[in-house]
């Protein structure tokens, strides 16, 4: 993924997050405990994944894109509605990555005589 990233010229930051399905439960120590462990983000699905690749031996990697920030008192929607585009350069960014993950294992399997 960092890989496609860098030849598309997509600054990237990589980031400890902090998943969890209760946004409800996002209380004030827990924000600042999380952030004093070094998480950046809070997303909702990122452990599952990386569980069930896990599980199942597979690579996963995730792109998480900030579309909107609950850091404060105020919602700040970040223009979500209106980046349609950027969603889908990430979409495809994603799809390329997948590509590239697939072509680096045929490449590693041994070949027959």
């Amino acid at each position: 993924m960092k890989r496609v990233l860098v030849a598309h010229e997509v600054p990237y930051l990589v980031a400890k997050t902090w998943t969890t399905d209760a946004y409800f439960r996002e209380t004030a120590n827990k924000i600042q405990l999380r952030r004093s462990e070094g998480c950046l983000t809070v997303e909702m699905e990122c452990a599952a994944f990386f569980a069930v690749a896990q599980f199942r031996g597979v690579v996963f990697a995730q792109l998480l894109y900030a579309g909107d920030d609950l850091d404060s008192e105020a919602w700040d929607s970040r223009g979500w509605t209106e980046r349609a585009s950027t969603r889908e350069k990430l979409f495809w960014l994603a799809v390329e990555s997948c590509l590239s993950i697939a072509d680096s294992e045929i490449e590693d399997e041994p070949r027959g005589i």
